[in-house]
């Protein structure tokens, strides 16, 4: 029976291009999966907590001197590790805000990585197959006058990478603030290209 941890970050809900193409996927992984199951984490509605000081000593003690909240905040990491390290395949979807990844999906990649527990050297997703669904604003591609401004895909292929995942894929969607932002009306129809693109590369890879 396959198993697909789906991370959700938009918080736009039904306006959410990333999340609607991340919907396609789930439904052709449903059926091309019948009795698999899907673990859904959704980082809006419940995130997890950004990397403190206590948190990240924890990974440096014995289990013996860590104190109440340490042992906590160890538990809380090693569980997001035993819940990624579980499944057969993963699937992100996020927006790029600023040119990289909002903070909540960085905050829960934080998390996962632990030196000798989650790490480059551990190969943790090896065999496990990624798919990153990532909504842009505009168009970062070489030859437009971002191109290069693109800080989010490049980092997400590189944690599955270090992570040790060999079958990954970006799925993206451009020219998310067309209809919004009035300088890219020029855009709608590359807009509705891309969704369609997205949606057909998304059901695609989940079948």
């Amino acid at each position: 029976m396959s198993s697909l941890l789906h991370i959700e970050v938009s918080p736009w809900a039904e306006n959410s291009l990333s999340r609607s193409v991340s919907a396609d996927f789930i439904t052709a992984w449903n059926t091309a999966n019948a009795d698999g199951t899907v673990i859904t984490r959704d980082l809006d509605t419940t995130p997890v907590p950004h990397l403190d000081v206590e948190a990240i000593a924890a990974a440096f003690m014995g289990e013996a001197d860590r104190s109440e909240p340490m042992a906590a905040k160890w538990g809380a990491r090693m569980f997001l590790i035993e819940e990624i390290s579980g499944v057969d395949e993963i699937l992100i979807s996020t927006p790029m805000w600023n040119w990289s990844v909002p903070s909540v999906l960085k905050a829960y990649i934080d998390n996962l990585i632990i030196p000798g527990v989650f790490d480059e050297g551990t190969a943790t997703l090896a065999g496990k197959k990624v798919t990153f669904v990532v909504a842009q604003g505009g168009s970062y591609r070489d030859g437009t006058p971002k191109a290069g401004w693109d800080y989010a895909t490049g980092y997400l292929n590189q944690f599955a990478t270090a992570m040790g995942a060999t079958d990954i894929e970006v799925i993206t969607v451009e020219f998310g603030l067309a209809r919004v932002v009035p300088a890219l009306e020029g855009f709608i129809s590359h807009k509705e290209a891309s969704i369609a693109a997205a949606k057909e590369a998304a059901i695609a890879r989940a079948a």
